[in-house]
């Protein structure tokens, strides 16, 4: 902790909320929300009751002036960090319909000058582009795609000397951060296409935004990643085991999978220590050769015979003979083109009935869409009672069949600013807003069924990534493509918003796809290019997507000694240990730093595992020598320091040495490289 003080002002109307660290102001004092009611702005707060906890937790109770509303506002602090979840509800005491189309449970003001901002841009296969501001001037960083980080992370950092504040919105929709010219800052779910009515005695409780502070954005962002991996994310002991995870995905995608190409590799994965067998996309459809996935999404009861003549339960069967635990792919949200659930089940569709188009700042990101039918979203919709018990059923009914102790829940759509069918039990302007709240209670009630079961959520790779479904999730994949520059700069990102077990990406995986920047002749690699491409998913859950009957040799008994490594060594810190970035962010396309480098601690502080790595430059030439300077060590200990692939002994070095010359960063004569470090307290 870095003595953050939140406080609310007893006896204060307009200037309730503010934040120091070290003595030094970061919020000055503001107001708490900002609302809008029947389309006006309502902020000010009426006779506010202060509630203090020990914990550093506040509850404020007031009426909304001007409105019949009570509002119940929260900062519950977490984990004993500096770190809050703002969050409020509304309860109309009123006679008349309040229209609400603003929720934002924090407006504050940043305090004192020189404030900049770092925020991320996301797309498909570009998710984390880096961008800075200064904060003096009109910020705007939302999503309208209706899925959390297409268009931006909702994720945004703040820092000047000696403070650093990261607002996060916690919501899987559409949200916004605002930092205006004076340096108000308000986030929430986004106003845009949003309105919802609250009738005389109703409540609704507003999506929370998640603050964090500290003496600088790093610090912050130490915070906020402990705390979530303390008391936000769930746990269980099948989640804790960090299984190493082989998907069959992207070298075979669903043109050549069936099931011997799952009972092949499922052998050589245990060979190679991975307890993890994932059946992607592929499996469920009409039995035909060539049945596309995306088309027929949604029909989840229907098993392609001719990739999986045996049925789901055999090949869940098969792979436990193997040795490993099987896992399933579904995306259980969504429905094609094509799909029979269609016409058989029209009430659970998601219709945007009025015909809208969506916003067009976002390339379209929905897989198989129907250019007959605008108002086809292509999603069931969770705020609908029928549309929460298919997709419950769904999920049930798949594990239950194969004995699935795995679940990737994939989202490859668009929903924009959602379904606006008022026959669903929401209405026409707040579809998005119920659909999420829908689709969090299915997940809590699919977890404690099967308490044995490994959750993980996927958006087009990364493009639903956000603390509110890490509240439901064990954990999040970062991005479909994996190649190993994109990678590191993904990976660099996340760790500011998520912990290491919640965090699962493969290493560089082998295309089956022509997607460029992915293509790699594995034949051609070198043992030290193969064992880069491993080790920029190592400090995280790991997992691989490869053709392991063709790897070669040297190269499987290369993936077999790193899995070995992790799961001696790397497991325990990833459960519970704390990401630091040692350098500036790597970027696609030689850009962003080329010497990165990682630092992956145990939550004592007495182990600590280092990666770094040497990427091309753009025009390829060398990069000049380089110091990996590690960090959070004891200037007065000592410490065991160990290269666990060399076999070489290891060396006893002082910490003060450590903090200031540090290793020498790796050495290649090819496209890359990299090195690891295992420092041990003596």
């Amino acid at each position: 902790m870095t003595g953050a003080r939140l406080a609310v002002t007893e006896g204060a109307e307009d200037a309730l909320l503010s934040l120091e660290v070290n003595g030094a102001e970061v919020l000055r004092p503001s107001p708490l929300v900002r609302l809008e009611v029947d389309r006006r702005r309502r902020d000010r707060l009426v006779d506010p009751v202060i509630g203090a906890s020990d914990d550093g937790s506040f509850t404020v109770r007031a009426r909304v002036e001007g409105t019949d509303l009570d509002l119940l506002w929260r900062a519950s602090r977490l984990a004993g960090l500096d770190v809050w979840e703002l969050a409020f509800e509304l309860t109309n005491e009123g006679e008349q319909d309040a229209n609400l189309t603003r929720l934002d449970p924090i407006a504050a003001g940043l305090g004192g000058a020189g404030w900049d901002a770092l925020a991320f841009r996301s797309a498909w296969g570009d998710e984390f582009r880096p961008e800075t501001h200064r904060a003096d001037v009109d910020l705007f960083f939302e999503s309208r795609a209706g899925r959390s980080s297409h268009g931006y992370i909702p994720w945004v950092g703040f820092e000047r000397e000696g403070a650093g504040l990261i607002v996060s919105p916690a919501w899987s929709g559409n949200w916004h951060v605002d930092v205006a010219e004076d340096g108000i800052v308000t986030a929430g779910i986004s106003d845009w296409q949003f309105e919802t009515v609250l009738r005389p005695g109703e409540k609704i409780v507003a999506p929370s935004v998640v603050v964090a502070a500290g003496s600088d954005r790093d610090d912050a962002a130490v915070a906020l990643t402990t705390a979530v991996g303390a008391v936000w994310t769930p746990r269980s002991s099948a989640s804790d085991r960090l299984d190493v995870e082989w998907n069959h995905w992207w070298p075979y995608e669903d043109a050549e999978v069936d099931e011997q190409v799952i009972a092949a590799n499922a052998d050589l994965a245990v060979q190679a220590g991975i307890r993890q067998v994932t059946v992607d996309a592929g499996w469920f459809g009409p039995s035909e050769a060539d049945s596309f996935w995306s088309r027929v999404r949604g029909d989840w009861s229907r098993v392609n015979a001719v990739r999986f003549p045996s049925g789901m339960a055999a090949l869940g069967d098969r792979i436990r003979s193997a040795g490993a635990r099987p896992g399933i792919w579904m995306e259980a949200e969504a429905v094609g083109s094509d799909a029979r659930l269609r016409i058989e089940r029209p009430g659970v569709l998601a219709l945007a009935v009025d015909g809208r188009r969506p916003d067009r700042s976002y390339r379209v990101g929905s897989e198989s869409l129907d250019p007959e039918d605008p108002t086809f979203l292509g999603y069931v919709c969770c705020g609908s009672e029928e549309g929460r018990r298919f997709v419950a059923e769904s999920l049930d009914a798949i594990v239950d069949e194969m004995g699935a102790e795995w679940l990737k829940l994939d989202f490859n759509v668009d929903p924009d600013a959602g379904c606006t069918r008022t026959d669903h039990g929401h209405g026409a302007g707040d579809g998005l807003f119920r659909h999420y709240e829908g689709l969090y209670a299915v997940l809590d009630a699919f977890r404690a069924k099967h308490p044995e079961l490994v959750l993980e959520a996927c958006a087009s790779g990364g493009l639903r990534l956000d603390l509110g479904l890490a509240k439901h999730v064990h954990c999040m994949f970062l991005s479909d493509p994996d190649y190993t520059e994109h990678a590191l700069q993904v990976f660099w990102g996340a760790s500011m918003m998520l912990p290491p077990a919640s965090i699962l990406h493969w290493s560089w995986s082998q295309w089956r796809g022509d997607y460029p920047p992915a293509q790699l002749d594995f034949d051609g690699l070198s043992g030290d290019e193969f064992a880069t491409t491993l080790r920029a998913a190592l400090l995280h859950r790991f997992g691989v997507s490869l053709r392991l009957p063709e790897l070669r040799d040297d190269l499987m008994e290369a993936l077999a000694e790193h899995v070995g490594f992790y799961t001696s060594t790397v497991a325990a810190l990833v459960r519970d240990g704390i990401v630091r970035r040692l350098t500036g962010q790597p970027e696609r396309g030689g850009r962003g730093e080329r010497l990165p480098a990682f630092q992956l601690s145990s939550s004592d502080g007495r182990t600590h595992v280092v990666t770094a790595f040497r990427l091309a430059e753009r025009d390829h030439d060398a990069i000049p020598g380089g110091r990996v300077l590690p960090v959070a060590l004891d200037a007065d200990a000592e410490y065991r320091v160990t290269d666990p692939f060399d076999g070489a002994d290891p060396e006893v070095i002082a910490g003060s040495e450590l903090l200031s010359r540090g290793f020498a960063a790796p050495v290649s004569d090819g496209r890359m490289a990299s090195s690891v470090r295992v420092i041990e307290r003596v």
